[in-house]
């Protein structure tokens, strides 16, 4: 026997079964055609499918590809709002091999100024942000998706008015030059970076940006760590793990011209320039008249020597005297050990001097002199320069150094 249905359930199971179809098309649209993110949701990615992977992680097929540096074009509070919607990710366990170049290679005084460069105007002072600088320049120097070459890595896409790796390659920061004291405490810090230091803390990173601004690449690395005001990213999967670092280096270390303000290292080998200008006549007679005065010439009580750049130089002052003692006329003349491609005591090159100390007791003459690139000195008397310069080639006559 049948029950007896009233009206009121019937249109209520209709209502019902309406509701439940139309959930149902829903859903399913929703499953074959997924909704479109929001601007803010494009910028954040979720992190969730993106756990550390193991050292089994493949890299696979080609390194990514190397992006200009571009950002959104968004005020800086609401950078770091995005900055801060990205959660951080573990650092893991890896970490980056201590890099070690040969201090003695024609390449070492590129690279050391090229590494200074980037710790000074990318960090300023700070010794962290320094050291997170270096590393992340080396990280990069090792990974097959960059250049092979520590100055390649810094000044890549400097030719670019904008979308250069290192921001202050193409924004007209170089034209802000360091005091030597600031610039002799960032080669301090490239110097420990060539020869071993490591900074953990930044671990594998690659790429950094400042919390006021949002590159459009921070969505699809992995961010690790933060010095400061600095955010540190890795790549994600395989090509963020050590096993991706081991790339070779490149042979040699390119000239950046951009750099040759500051260092002595980066105008040119200076054997060539001269072979180059002896090698001309007629219009050029004068440039060659001054390269012949361009190295030093010799003469009894002259001293050449190679010298360590760091600290205040005030041991180099106390070995002239000692060398000098009892002489009446005595010249203690120094070249970086780190440059020696662009001068030494066999290639005596004026502009490249580091160090200069005379006594003449006949004209009363005691200078001291340092190159306050590479020394810190309390005075900017103290340092070598194009008004002071002429004391290098002093012989124990005025007519030298006038």
């Amino acid at each position: 026997m049948l029950a007896s249905v009233s009206p009121r359930c019937l249109i209520f199971a209709v209502i019902l079964a309406s509701v439940l179809v139309l959930l149902a098309a829903l859903l399913l649209a929703r499953v074959l055609s997924p909704a479109q993110p929001n601007a803010a949701s494009r910028l954040v990615p979720d992190r969730r499918s993106h756990a550390l992977s193991g050292n089994h992680a493949p890299t696979g097929g080609d390194a990514p590809k190397i992006e200009p540096l571009f950002f959104a074009d968004v005020d800086p509070k609401t950078a770091r709002r995005l900055n801060a919607a990205i959660p951080f990710a573990a650092l893991g366990t890896d970490r980056s091999l201590p890099f070690r170049m040969n201090r003695d290679s024609a390449k070492f005084p590129r690279a050391l100024d090229c590494l200074a460069s980037a710790v000074l105007y990318e960090a300023g002072s700070d010794r962290a942000g320094q050291a997170a600088v270096a590393q992340v320049v080396l990280n990069r120097v090792r990974h097959p998706a960059y250049p092979h070459s520590v100055c390649a890595v810094v000044y890549q896409g400097s030719e670019r008015a904008t979308g250069c790796q290192f921001t202050f390659t193409c924004d007209g920061a170089l034209a802000r030059i360091p005091s030597p004291s600031a610039w002799q405490r960032a080669r301090a810090t490239a110097l420990a970076f060539l020869t071993g230091e490591t900074d953990p803390a930044v671990g594998m990173a690659t790429h950094y940006h400042t919390d006021w601004v949002h590159p459009y690449w921070s969505a699809t690395l992995d961010k690790i760590a933060r010095v400061d005001t600095h955010l540190f990213f890795r790549w994600r999967g395989g090509w963020g793990r050590q096993h991706a670092f081991t790339s070779p280096l490149d042979d040699t270390e390119p000239f950046e011209p951009k750099l040759a303000f500051l260092s002595p290292a980066h105008r040119g080998p200076v054997t060539s320039q001269l072979a180059t200008v002896n090698g001309t006549s007629g219009a050029l007679g004068s440039a060659a008249t001054t390269s012949v005065i361009d190295t030093i010439s010799t003469r009894e009580g002259d001293h050449f020597i190679l010298v360590d750049a760091g600290g205040d130089g005030a041991r180099l002052a106390m070995l002239g005297l000692g060398k000098c003692a009892g002489q009446v006329y005595c010249k203690v003349v120094g070249w970086d050990r780190t440059s020696q491609g662009f001068g030494s005591p066999q290639n005596p090159v004026i502009r490249t001097v580091a160090f200069l100390y005379v006594t003449d007791k006949r004209t009363g003459v005691e200078i001291v002199l340092w190159d306050c690139a590479r020394f810190n000195r309390p005075s900017d008397a103290q340092c070598l320069s194009d008004a002071n310069r002429r004391w290098i080639t002093f012989k124990g006559d005025f007519s030298h150094a006038s």
